[in-house]
């Protein structure tokens, strides 16, 4: 029954021998067994001499193997045959040693593994003596008395305090770590004997119940070692595994939990160290795995395994291996999950020191650099704590404010009293500068301040205040730096100077660039309504891709007259907006277009096209027939715009409406024509009749030559007149226009008329009707020069009035009105011939504007032999309106028209009343 330990292992366990003492009395042994059956320890009586079994006791046999109901049984059995052999082996020679010396011998704690899978290893109490008692009749049998009581529990409670106080000695050290698992092996070898064992830690911490990644459905693996171990073979002593479900610790690392694994061969999957049997590699037939966790600092206290609280970590763990399978006792697991605790507070205590060692030699390399750096730093500093005591100051400080002592613990008003020689008096007279420090200090702030030190030196000091809050936001420090700014402050006095004075430059500038500014916006106002009213159509057009960039109103005027599909048709600025984007190869490549001979030009040969693909400034007249039959000419002008590569990147057009001046050189053209005719006819005749009067063969009277006389005078007059036509024009034109103003009577200025155009009356089949007021003022004006356009106005009313008709000249007064500062008097010629359209009215007053285009009377009365006294009028030059306009303009007044086709027409101008003169009968 005793275990195989050297020794006898119970001196191991404080174990004391009994002296010699005297053999018992002689007691019935039957006596005894009533009190022996319930006794709660085993007794048992042995022959001294065969150790053949006289008594075993309840208790005793419930321990045994095999199952005995009772003492009978048992009884003359060899000890041998009931207990195991090697237990046997162990005893004979203590049995014997008592029986021969009669010593009897007790041993205090003696380890057991008969029960390691129902309690572990156990603790006896073992007594064995040498009794002399009566047994079947007789008297004195030597007999040896065994005794045993479990001392278990008390064994390990001794064995456990002694490990928790070796322990928690060790876990105060900062070397603790490695011994504490050394002695956590140790004692669970002592208490439970536990032979193979180890303890496993990973390099980080696993949160029990971690949730896996969502990519990978994985939490993070670690690897796992080996830190401490008994009876695991040398080839292990390396062993390491990444974490995963085949680890013992992936499994308590998820549940939190203690694993038993009775039977390892039922999980092969397992990774497992290979324990040492007796040399040889093996792997464990049944494993007790308990997780070491660690609590977060703040933990009060660290309860046991299954009431850790969710917010520890898993760390590693304790694995107790056996060889065999079989299963492990509640007392292990609980023990072994207190040593797991111990484990844990080492760990983390260990990593304490780590970090405290780690602290610490952070704090004195970040107190050295800071010297350094305070030292190295040119601005002075001094650091005060939060009740403005000084804490330190850098050399530069101390060099500024002339410190030679240790200031480090002086207030601030001590600090303000010994510098106050170089402090300026609103500093140094201020009670409470303190509190405006601190104000200064929490708007972080800047002043400066200018000092004077012992050696003379003036210089400007700027100081910057900075609190210095920890975690809670509480001000543990003031900082204030003293930076020295003596010829930054002069050079900024400099540069205000300076400033000022740009400033003012500026402003002046400011002012011209706002009236340089006022003067551009006003020259590109006028740009655009230059643009915008320019006679002329402009478009810039872009090279790549011919889209319109810019057009004026005239433009898109012109192109919607072209035939352009530009919308609105009544709003040119609104279609302008609208045409921008639009391609002019779309809008202008379908248009027929002819030059001056009529030749159908092809668009790549227009202005436009070569200006934008190669690059050739061009212009052409080019014509084209519109919808309603009209001829539309235009000169257009096309010029490239290059960039500074010299790449075309778009085309000025420019397309002046030249229809009109074309239309007035073709009058012109007849018009001349019709002078060479005009002046050719009476030309002919004056050669005529006086080459008849130089022939000298030719007989005539002298009345005939009185009458070629006459006749050539007639045709000079009308040359004369034809000449004098073309000089007024040239003077209207030219606003050289001279006038004889006098005072006019106009009954007397329509009687000479009157006179004047008796040949045409005469000759006509036409009235003439004069209308008077009775009561008429005299006019002011240029008596010939109205002479000439009331005949002017007469001739084209006789000329287009139809036979029968009656010519009116009118004559009334007219009131002051809208144009005329007074009174003046209207006169007025009235026909009711074929009238004109509202186009020809724009035009009549025109140079070279003939009446050709409209109805005439029958070319018979065209072709009546004129009368003398008519040269003047010279009808079909296109200049008698002309004129007459340009005559009546020069005196300040107009000269209207009023009709309209089939209903004849008034031509009317006023005059105004000469001042001097009353009104006439």
């Amino acid at each position: 029954m005793l275990c195989n330990e050297s020794n006898h292992q119970a001196k191991l366990s404080g174990v004391q021998a009994a002296g010699k003492r005297q053999p018992m009395e002689l007691v019935p042994a039957m006596q005894l067994e009533p009190i022996l059956e319930h006794l709660s320890s085993g007794v048992a009586l042995l022959d001294a001499q065969t150790l053949h079994i006289r008594y075993v006791n309840a208790y005793l046999r419930a321990l045994l193997s095999d199952p005995w109901d009772s003492y009978q049984e048992l009884r003359g059995h060899h000890l041998r045959e009931v207990i195991p052999e090697e237990v046997f082996l162990r005893a004979l020679p203590l049995l014997q040693e008592v029986a021969n010396t009669n010593q009897a011998q007790h041993y205090a704690e003696v380890p057991y593994e008969g029960l390691l899978e129902i309690r572990g290893r156990t603790y006896w109490r073992i007594s064995l003596e040498h009794v002399q008692i009566a047994f079947e009749g007789q008297d004195n049998v030597p007999t040896l008395l065994v005794t045993l009581e479990d001392v278990t529990e008390r064994a390990r409670s001794r064995l456990h305090l002694h490990a928790i106080h070796t322990i928690s000695t060790a876990i105060a050290g900062p070397t603790a770590l490695p011994r504490v698992l050394d002695r956590i092996l140790q004692a669970l070898h002592e208490m439970i004997g536990a032979k193979r064992c180890a303890i496993l830690l990973t390099e980080q911490a696993t949160h029990k119940g971690e949730p896996f990644d969502i990519q990978s459905n994985k939490h993070t693996q670690q690897t796992i070692h080996i830190v401490a171990r008994q009876g695991i073979h040398p080839t292990s002593y390396e062993w390491g595994s990444r974490e995963d479900e085949h680890t013992l610790f992936n499994q308590v690392a998820q549940s939190g939990h203690a694993l038993i694994v009775p039977n390892t061969n039922t999980q092969p999957e397992l990774y497992l160290p290979y324990i040492d049997d007796h040399g040889t590699a093996c792997r464990p037939g049944s494993v007790l795995c308990v997780p070491i966790h660690i609590p977060y600092e703040g933990n009060d206290h660290i309860s046991i395994a299954h009431e850790r609280q969710p917010t520890s970590s898993t760390l590693g763990t304790i694995e107790v291996y056996h060889k065999r399978a079989r299963g492990f006792p509640s007392e292990e697991v609980q023990l072994l999950e207190r040593f797991a605790q111990q484990a844990g507070l080492a760990i983390h205590n260990a990593r304490l020191f780590r970090d405290v060692e780690n602290w610490a030699r952070t704090a004195n390399r970040h107190a050295h650099q800071q010297e350094k750096m305070m030292s190295a730093i040119p601005d002075g500093i001094v650091i005060f704590d939060p009740h403005w005591q000084v804490v330190g100051a850098n050399p530069a400080a101390r060099m500024l404010f002339d410190w030679d002592d240790e200031i480090t613990g002086l207030s601030l008003q001590q600090l303000v009293k010994r510098s106050a020689p170089i402090l300026p008096l609103s500093i140094t007279e201020k009670p409470d500068f303190v509190t405006i420090l601190e104000e200064r200090a929490q708007k972080r702030a800047s002043d400066e301040m200018k000092l004077i030190n012992s050696e003379g030196r003036a210089y400007t000091l700027r100081c910057s205040y900075t609190p210095i809050p920890d975690e809670q936001e509480n001000i543990f420090a003031y900082i204030i730096v003293y930076h020295d700014v003596t010829e930054g402050a002069a050079a900024l006095e400099r540069i205000e100077a300076e400033v000022i004075k740009r400033t003012r430059e500026l402003a002046q500038h400011n002012i011209a660039l706002q009236q340089s500014k006022a003067e551009q916006e006003l020259t590109n106002a006028r740009l655009q309504l230059l643009l915008k009213r320019m006679p002329s159509g402009v478009l810039l057009v872009d090279a790549p891709h011919t889209t319109i960039n810019l057009i004026n109103r005239r433009g898109v005027q012109l192109l919607q007259k072209m035939g352009a599909p530009l919308e609105p048709l009544d709003d040119p600025d609104l279609a302008a907006q609208q045409a921008l984007g639009l391609e002019c190869d779309t809008l202008l490549h379908n248009l027929a277009m002819h030059d001056s001979s009529g030749r159908l030009v092809p668009y790549e040969e227009r202005p436009m096209h070569l200006a934008l693909f190669k690059g050739q400034a061009s212009e052409a007249e080019l014509s084209l027939i519109l919808e309603d039959g009209s001829i539309m000419c235009l000169l257009i002008n096309a010029a490239p715009m290059l960039s500074a590569g010299g790449t075309i990147t778009s085309a000025v057009v420019v397309m002046h409406d030249i229809s009109r001046t074309k239309a007035l050189e073709r009058t012109r053209e007849d018009l001349f024509n019709t002078m060479a005719h005009e002046l050719k006819t009476p030309l002919a005749n004056i050669r005529a009749h006086l080459s008849a009067l130089l022939t000298p063969d030719l007989r005539v009277t002298q009345e005939e030559q009185m009458n070629y006389l006459q006749t050539a005078d007639e045709q000079v007059e009308r040359l004369v007149g034809m000449v004098n036509h073309f000089l007024d024009a040239s003077r209207v034109e030219a606003g050289a226009l001279r006038l004889d103003r006098e005072p006019i009577i106009i009954p007397e200025l329509f009687e000479d008329l009157q006179e004047r155009l008796e040949a045409l009356i005469s000759d006509s089949q036409i009235q003439l009707q004069i209308l008077l007021p009775e009561e008429l003022p005299a006019v002011d004006g240029d008596y010939e020069l109205l002479m000439s356009v009331l005949t002017n106005l007469l001739s084209n009313a006789f000329n287009y009035a139809p036979d029968g008709d009656i010519i009116q000249l009118e004559a009334k007064i007219a009131r002051g009105g809208k144009g005329r500062r007074g009174p003046g008097v209207t006169l007025r010629v009235t026909d009711h011939g074929p009238g004109m359209s509202a186009e020809k009215q724009k035009a009549i007053f025109q140079r070279f504007y003939t009446f050709s285009s409209m109805s005439t009377r029958s070319q018979e009365s065209l072709t009546l032999p004129r009368k003398r006294g008519s040269a003047r009028w010279s009808p079909g030059t296109g200049l008698g309106l002309y004129i007459s306009r340009g005559i009546i303009e020069a005196h300040g007044s107009k000269l209207t028209l009023k009709t309209s086709p089939g209903q004849g027409a008034s031509f009317a101008f006023t005059l105004p009343v000469h001042a001097a003169h009353e009104p006439q009968k």
